[in-house]
C-alpha cells in the first residue's frame, strides 16, 4: 500500500516516520542494517546548523524570509532561485501557456495536468519505507523532485545519494504513470549549487530492487550492526552501541610504531567513525553527570571556563579617551573585524546585497587584510 501525506517542514508533533525507515536513513541502513533498531528510542543530536536549516526549509515552504537572519535570508532567497530556474527548465520544449506557482509568473506546458508540490510525505512497500520532498515538479510521465541542503558539508552528488534515489523510488512507487524521475540537490552554499540525476523506466527498476534489498537486510531480525564514519555520523545510538564502542577501543590499543602505510586507509575511516563514537559517549556522560554528579565512579564535571566579551565598543573607547588620553587609530589597532559582521554593516549601510555586495565587500577589503593558512587536514577523496 502507498500512501502520500502533506506534512508541514519542522512538524515534531507526531513521528510522520511512523517507527519505520525514512528515505534520509537509507544510507545508514544500507552500510549498517543493524543501525535502525539500534536507533529506536533514542534522541537524536539537534545542531545549531540544523536548527538553520529547518529555519531555511521552513522559509521556503512559507515564502517567507523576515524571520530569518542576514545569511539564511540570503541562502533562502538564492535557493529560491535556483528552484525557480529548475521550474522553468522542467518544461522546456513543450507547448507553452502562461501561469503561476508560488504567486510568481513562470512558462508552463499546455494541454496536461503539470503541478508543483511541495513537502509531501510518500510512503511505499507497505508503509516499510518513507519520505519527504521538499518539492515535486510533475508532467504526464516525468516528474522532477528537489531538495535542499543549507549547511556547510562537502558538495552532495545527487548521483551516489540513496536518500534522493528513495525518492525517486518513493515517487514512481506512488504514481505508476511516471517512467522517468530527475532528483535534484540544492545547495547554495557550495559550488556547484545543483546536482542533478536522472533515472528513465530501467534505472528506476533497478533502484527499487536495491532499496528493497536494502529495507529487507535491515528488518531482518539480529541485522548486523557496522560502524563507520558515514553510518555512525548522525546515528542516534552510536553511543549506546557496543560494535561502536569496541571500534574506539580497539584503536587504543594499536601500537604506532606497527602502523605501516598499507593500513592507514583502514584506520583513518575507524578513526573518523571513532570521533563522532567518542564524542556522543562524552556528550550522555555530561548530562548524566549533571543530573547526578555521584552516578559515574572515578568521573566528574569540572566547571566550565567564564570567556569574556566587549560587547559595547563605543563606550569602551568612549572611557579610555576621556580617562588615559587613548586616540581613535591606537584602539581601532588593538580591534578585530570580523568578516561576516563586516559584511552585515555594509549590507545595512549600503542596501547592496547579491554579487553587488560581495564585490564592494572584496573593494573594501583590497589591501588591508592579511591572508593566514592553517594546517593541512586530511581528507576522504572519493574514487575516480
Amino acid at each position: 500500500m502507498n500512501e502520500i501525506t502533506n506534512v508541514k517542514c519542522g512538524d515534531t508533533t507526531k513521528d510522520v516516520r511512523r517507527g519505520r525507515i525514512s528515505a534520509s536513513g537509507v544510507e545508514r541502513a544500507a552500510l549498517c542494517p543493524g543501525s535502525f533498531a539500534a536507533e529506536k528510542g533514542k534522541r537524536g543530536e539537534v545542531s545549531e546548523i540544523a536548527n538553520a536549516g529547518t529555519r531555511i526549509h521552513a522559509a521556503l515552504e512559507n515564502n517567507w524570509y523576515m524571520d530569518l537572519s542576514d545569511d539564511e535570508r540570503d541562502l533562502a532567497e538564492r535557493a529560491a532561485e535556483l528552484r525557480d530556474e529548475l521550474m522553468e527548465g522542467f518544461w522546456v520544449g513543450e507547448p507553452e501557456r502562461e501561469g503561476t506557482a508560488f504567486g510568481i509568473p513562470v512558462t508552463l506546458p499546455k494541454n496536461f495536468p503539470g503541478s508543483h508540490e511541495r513537502e509531501a510525505r510518500l510512503r511505499a512497500f507497505d508503509g516499510q519505507l518513507s519520505g519527504q520532498y521538499d518539492g515535486k515538479f510533475k508532467d504526464r510521465h516525468r516528474a522532477m523532485v528537489y531538495d535542499y541542503k543549507t549547511g556547510y558539508a562537502e558538495p552532495i552528488e545527487a548521483t551516489h545519494n540513496l536518500q534522493l534515489r528513495a525518492l525517486a523510488v518513493l515517487v514512481q512507487q506512488n504514481d505508476p504513470e511516471i517512467t522517468q524521475v530527475t532528483t535534484v540537490i540544492i545547495q547554495p552554499r557550495i559550488r556547484p549549487e545543483i546536482s542533478m540525476a536522472t533515472y528513465d523506466a530501467e534505472d528506476l527498476e533497478k533502484a527499487t530492487a536495491e532499496v528493497k534489498a536494502i529495507l529487507d537486510r535491515a528488518y531482518a531480525p539480529g541485522a548486523r550492526r557496522q560502524p563507520g564514519p558515514i553510518q555512525c555520523k548522525y546515528c542516534k545510538a552510536k553511543a549506546h552501541c557496543p560494535e561502536a564502542a569496541e571500534l574506539a577501543v580497539s584503536l587504543s590499543k594499536i601500537d604506532p610504531a606497527a602502523i605501516t602505510a598499507d593500513r592507514l586507509p583502514d584506520l583513518l575511516n575507524a578513526c573518523s567513525a571513532a570521533k563522532k563514537i567518542i564524542q556522543a559517549i562524552e556528550s550522555q556522560a555530561k548530562e548524566i553527570l549533571r543530573l547526578d554528579p555521584g552516578m559515574i565512579p572515578g568521573w566528574g564535571l569540572r566547571t566550565g571556563v567564564k570567556m569574556s566579551k566587549v560587547v559595547n565598543p563605543q563606550k569602551l573607547f568612549s572611557r579610555m579617551n576621556e580617562r588615559h588620553s587613548v586616540l581613535p587609530h591606537e584602539f581601532v589597532s588593538i580591534c578585530d573585524v570580523g568578516k561576516g559582521k563586516l559584511k552585515e554593516l555594509l549590507k545595512e549601510a549600503s542596501g547592496l546585497k547579491g554579487k553587488a555586495l560581495t564585490v564592494e565587500l572584496n573593494s573594501l577589503l583590497d589591501g588591508v587584510v592579511k591572508q593566514t593558512e592553517k594546517a593541512a587536514s586530511i581528507i576522504k577523496v572519493k574514487a575516480l
